[in-house]
């Protein structure tokens, strides 16, 4: 396939020989050698090494992802990929690192909202033209393509439209037909449920809300689809955080605590709600597509149900969590042709299959799409099904801003369990948050 970098001179593979044992230097300094980081470059064979990082460690993932690369492996023969796991909780200091000593692997599995930190430290390679080049426009959910090209700063592809997220509502239907509810259809059944699934005597509740680590992406979905607001920022580059309509939609929401939620909540992460949501100490749950699997396994099939957010009292059907999961290239990547076949590969009908299904996630691939596995799960056709209404929008959240992340965690999560626990209006809340926003979009704009 045609490259749009040169080929690789004499010269330059000599840096790469050298980028790549200063690869193997940094992680054993960091702590990492054992894991079997540090290939030269090429085997004893000739073979092309790739060294791929991975932030995100979870056992079967990362079971699932060395499976995808011994599949990969198989129908390349000429070119071995080394897995290296990266400390959940610390993986971009370990990546920042290696861009600074000029150490970095030639692949890794970012999340969104770290592309944009990379791409300001030069860090990541473009995508379009190889990806263009490769008819991947036409084979690729544009929407998902759309989305991966949001998250970075100057609008071009670095993270490879493998997979998708979407946010869906979880509800016990073995709960809702024992109470004789049907599914929820509007926010008004949504919150009927929740208040008439609840017995605080007997230590059940109609909704879990997460209170804990996490608690934005959850927020996001439950009170922007009900405001009917489907941007974050104004044209005028102000947060539509302090808009009344999302002020009065997160005031519902926070109402529901201690009322038809556990005070317990006021700390849950998303283990905590998922135990709790198994347990059946919860009849409803906001979260992602991708904790299906994990609530089948717990539940069965039969006892749980999914919707996605409904419209809003404007008639607007904002859809959020549509958040690309993907791969990336490393700019100082000496094996860029062997590398890019690696990230065709991942959105191949092969490849995408194997991996989205195993995660749990939308595949890109059109085709894949089209699979049994994803047409029968209840969770994905709930999002697929929103996403072709003509008045759905999606909401995309703005990773683009390197402020957005410690904004929206380091920031606002005390402040929310603040307001869970009255200390805090939820207007003041907004109000600040939403200036600490705008502050940072306006910078952006400026550049």
């Amino acid at each position: 396939m045609k490259r749009t970098d040169n080929a690789q001179s004499p010269t330059r593979s000599r840096k790469g020989r050298t980028a790549l044992a200063l690869a193997a230097i940094m992680a054993s300094t960091l702590g990492l050698g054992a894991c079997g980081s540090g290939s030269t470059g090429a085997s004893d064979s000739g073979e092309v090494v790739l060294e791929l990082w991975d932030t995100d460690t979870r056992p079967e993932r990362t079971e699932n992802l060395k499976k995808l690369i011994s599949m990969f492996e198989a129908k390349n023969p000429g070119i071995k990929v080394n897995y290296l796991g990266l400390p959940t909780d610390s993986y971009m200091q370990k990546i920042s690192t290696a861009i600074a000593t000029k150490a970095t692997p030639d692949l890794v599995t970012p999340k969104a909202s770290d592309v944009s930190a990379l791409v300001a430290q030069g860090a990541l390679a473009p995508l379009d033209q190889d990806f263009k080049d490769g008819g991947w426009e036409e084979k690729i959910s544009p929407a998902m393509t759309k989305s991966s090209k949001a998250a970075s700063p100057d609008g071009k592809l670095y993270l490879t439209p493998a997979t998708s997220l979407a946010d869906v509502i979880y509800y016990r239907s073995d709960f809702m037909k024992d109470a004789g509810l049907s599914a929820p259809a509007s926010w008004d059944d949504f919150y009927t449920a929740a208040d008439k699934l609840t017995d605080k005597g007997a230590g059940k509740f109609g909704y879990t809300l997460r209170g804990g680590n996490g608690f934005f992406s959850q927020f996001v979905q439950m009170v922007y689809p009900q405001s009917g607001v489907d941007t974050f920022f104004r044209e005028d580059g102000t947060s539509t955080l302090d808009d009344p309509a999302v002020v009065a939609a997160a005031q519902k929401y926070v109402d529901l605590y201690g009322k038809d939620t556990a005070g317990s909540d006021l700390t849950a992460d998303f283990k905590t709600m998922v135990a709790q949501f198994g347990a059946g100490g919860a009849a409803m749950l906001s979260h992602s597509i991708g904790s299906y699997p994990t609530h089948v396994a717990a539940i069965g099939a039969d006892k749980i149900g999914a919707v996605a957010p409904f419209p809003a009292d404007n008639g607007k059907t904002v859809l959020t969590g549509r958040m690309t999961t993907g791969f990336s290239m490393f700019q100082a990547s000496p094996h860029k042709e062997a590398a890019w076949k690696f990230l065709e590969y991942t959105m191949s009908d092969e490849g995408n299959s194997f991996w989205a299904q195993k995660s749990g996630y939308l595949p890109g691939n059109l085709e894949v799409a089209k699979e049994t596995w994803v047409t029968e799960n209840p969770a994905m056709q709930a999002s697929v099904k929103a996403v072709e209404d003509s008045k759905a929008v999606v909401l995309e959240q703005p990773f683009y801003l390197p402020e957005f992340n410690s904004i929206t965690t380091t920031d606002m999560l005390p402040e929310w369990q603040r307001v869970l626990q009255g200390d805090l209006s939820v207007k003041d809340f907004l109000t600040q948050s939403a200036e600490k926003l705008t502050k940072a979009q306006q910078k952006h704009a400026k550049k």
